[in-house]
């Protein structure tokens, strides 16, 4: 049988891989968001404050708020699970044809508030104009990690985050009634990014590519890539590796696409991956197509090669390095 991943190719114009790593050599502030400590009881409100811990717990079960940062790139929150008797994983990951029921205390869905607002709510009625949000497994099976961003870079219509505000995450686990409620006051860390833009374009085919703009923080790196030209379906199939000068690969933590925000119905892919090393003198950003389990598929399970990597036949007319000065 051969060797597949689990994550499915996009036949809509979005994308969200999640994983983490990295450093860069600028301060950003962190929402060590923390809260009274409701206990016991169903339904109550973790409420931040200056206490050093976000805490809810019912049926047993405690979410405890590790981390809570808004570097102005994304909103990055990573959540633990305690519990007594508890051994499967916080983040199920048994989704598939043929797959179990969510064992109790799994992770079923999150949903996530501004200022009182629904995230589906704000921005338009389109998925290029509200936020974006993603979550997946965190540093061990306890965790969970929770990423947002606004959908500033996707066009001229997106919602854009404010500075300060206050963030409510309504998480549902499996076997337990009523969702666990955490209230986190946000706002923007403090060191401004570091925003460059370069003009760089590349052609492959009828296929253009633009560089729009990279943020830096020390948490974060934001890339912002308009596709132009041939058909929606091809051009939202292309992925993105980048590395550094030094060959060190930037890990994805969320991403989306759309052409809803332009008349151009020009592809704005934001992308924002693990920070960059202090010492890098650039970046190098590497399009390319995953080879599918089904050859020629818009769907379904990307080809691994014998070291459980993507197959990926790069694009190399696309690629492009980003100096960083």
């Amino acid at each position: 049988m051969k060797n597949t991943s689990k994550m499915i190719a996009v036949t809509a114009l979005a994308t969200g891989l999640l994983v983490g790593g990295g450093a860069w050599g600028y301060q950003v502030t962190t929402v060590d968001a923390a809260a009274a400590q409701a206990t016991g009881e169903k339904g109550k409100a973790a409420t931040a404050s200056k206490a050093k811990t976000v805490r809810v717990t019912q049926s047993g079960i405690t979410l405890e708020v590790k981390k809570a940062v808004f570097d102005g790139n994304l909103i990055d929150i990573s959540i633990d699970r305690t519990s007594r008797g508890l051994e499967n994983s916080f983040v199920y990951n048994g989704a598939g044809e043929g797959s179990n029921p969510m064992d109790e205390g799994s992770l079923e869905s999150i949903d996530v508030y501004i200022n009182g607002k629904s995230i589906m709510e704000l921005g338009g009625k389109t998925l290029g104009q509200m936020p974006n949000l993603g979550w997946g497994p965190g540093d061990h099976s306890e965790s969970v990690r929770v990423k947002i961003t606004d959908a500033s870079w996707l066009g001229d219509k997106g919602y854009v985050f404010p500075d300060k505000f206050q963030l409510k995450l309504k998480a549902k686990l499996a076997g337990v009634d009523k969702p666990y409620i955490v209230e986190l006051p946000m706002q923007k860390a403090a060191a401004k990014p570091v925003v460059l833009k370069k003009n760089l374009i590349k052609q492959s085919g009828s296929i253009t590519l633009e560089f729009g703009k990279i943020s830096l923080t020390s948490a974060s790196s934001r890339i912002q890539l308009i596709g132009k030209g041939d058909t929606t379906e091809r051009l939202s199939r292309i992925q993105y590796e980048v590395v550094d000068d030094s060959g060190r690969s930037l890990d994805y933590l969320i991403g989306f696409g759309t052409d809803q925000n332009n008349k151009a119905k020009a592809l704005y892919n934001d992308i924002v991956l693990t920070p960059i090393h202090g010492d890098a003198k650039s970046i190098t950003i590497k399009p390319f197509y995953p080879e599918m389990e089904v050859p020629d598929a818009a769907s379904g399970a990307f080809m691994l090669d014998a070291n459980g990597e993507i197959v990926k036949n790069y694009i190399k007319d696309l690629e492009m390095e980003v100096p960083l000065k």
